[in-house]
């Protein structure tokens, strides 16, 4: 059994930020310790977060130290630096000795690294709340952190972090693949930079203790044998893994028949064998994307598929699996189909194509698809966040018109309305 000490991010509301974690860790057997910070006042500084930490932690040994955001100020001041057994850092402002908060915004480049991310994705660089720290975080949850606003008072940002050297602890840096204060490119970087460590990548916003709460516990745990030590969690530095999704579409494209390959399908321009060159080429090509390697773009039809085509795919989603499985392939950027993204943007690009194809495939030759819940709400933040207002033209080509599903609709019933599929289609 582990103690887990959790500092919040700015504002410093701790039991309401980690609620939903610290309830996973401790169902897990585990102590979880929410440090309270009244972030509000004016006479709390960066001195006092670390002696409020130091409180928190009290008699604990071998503590766990997880700071979210701006937290990250706080384990290089604290004294009770004994008491550490590790330190993880969640999508965390890493600081130098001697610098503030307000000056790490700058030197860093976050704003530039911010700006940069929000073109990519077609988003607009105005800040709104909503859109930077909300975005992935369900309803439900955000009527709950309602009860811990606070608005950060000026005096932290101004004061210099006051350390030589971090703890001589392991130290893990944990950033969430759709963070858009800090874009995960930005922060694997500063982690390398600053630390010389290789952040491990998942999927979430900045708020990812309040989006995906089980996820992170799971993460967390997995620290404490040194690394991912779970057989079901992707290895480190790796957002989410891609099996599940290429067995489906493995076991889908095994089920279809020759005499189906010139029959329609959910995609109106494409018959079935349209459809299964295109799946076919983007299987190789998001293979290129992994490995930073530029190939040509894949023809999206083709008049003939090989006999062979079948045994071909199961090859190259194996293939695809194994090359998304490594670390590097979620650094930088990458090229795929001519436009170059985050890479931790593009594997999402991947498993959508594998999750809504899979489907399109299934209901063209009368088969079922199921995907696992881990997939589908993936798959849904990206359709979501291609379907905002200022998106709609942008999804042009990518999606169909969005269809309105029921109000009892399954999470994939509800993913597939938001892709422009119509999920009561009948094969």
């Amino acid at each position: 059994m582990a103690t887990f000490v959790l500092i919040p991010g700015a504002g410093g509301a701790g039991e309401v930020y980690w609620r939903e974690v610290a309830a996973e860790l401790e169902a897990r057997g585990h102590t979880a310790i929410p440090v309270e910070i009244e972030g509000d006042d004016p006479a709390l500084g960066l001195p006092e977060y670390a002696s409020i930490t130091d409180n928190a932690i009290g008699e604990h040994r071998d503590v766990v130290l997880v700071a979210q955001s701006m937290g990250a100020f706080t384990p290089p001041m604290i004294s009770k630096r004994g008491a550490i057994a590790r330190i993880v850092l969640l999508n965390a402002m890493i600081p130098i000795p001697g610098e503030s908060p307000g000056e790490w915004f700058e030197v860093t480049g976050s704003g530039a690294a911010r700006q940069a991310a929000n073109e990519a994705a077609g988003r607009s660089n105005e800040f709104d709340l909503e859109e930077v720290f909300l975005h992935d975080v369900p309803d439900e949850v955000k009527a709950e952190m309602a009860e811990g606003d606070r608005e950060p008072a000026d005096t932290p940002f101004g004061q210099p972090c006051s350390f030589e050297a971090w703890p001589d602890v392991p130290i893990h840096v944990l950033v969430g693949a759709d963070d858009r204060l800090f874009p995960a490119e930005f922060q694997v970087r500063v982690a390398h930079d600053r630390l010389g460590v290789e952040a491990d990548v998942m999927p979430g916003g900045h708020l990812v203790a309040k989006s995906r709460p089980a996820e992170l516990a799971d993460r967390l745990v997995a620290y404490l044998d040194g690394g991912t030590s779970s057989d079901e969690l992707p290895s480190a530095g790796v957002g989410f893994d891609l099996a599940d999704a290429a067995a489906e579409m493995r076991r889908v494209a095994a089920g279809v028949r020759d005499d189906q390959l010139d029959g329609p399908t959910p995609c109106s321009d494409w018959n079935v064998r349209d459809l299964a060159a295109h799946v076919c080429g983007l299987t190789k090509a998001f293979t290129h994307t992994a490995r930073h390697e530029r190939s040509g773009t894949p023809s999206p039809t083709g008049p003939t598929l090989p006999d062979d085509w079948r045994e071909q795919l199961s090859h190259d989603l194996d293939t695809l699996v194994a090359a998304w499985r490594e670390p590097s392939a979620w650094r930088g950027e990458a090229v795929a189909g001519g436009i170059t993204m985050p890479s931790t943007e593009l594997a999402t690009v991947v498993l959508d194509e594998l999750v809504l194809h899979g489907w399109d495939l299934a209901q063209a030759t009368g088969q079922d698809f199921t995907a696992t819940d881990h997939d589908v709400a993936i798959c849904m933040g990206f359709a979501a966040a291609m379907s905002t207002p200022d998106m709609l033209e942008s999804r042009e080509g990518l999606y169909g018109p969005i269809i309105e599903t029921r109000t009892d609709a399954t999470a994939l019933e509800a993913l597939l309305g938001l892709a422009g599929r119509n999920p009561d289609r009948q094969s």
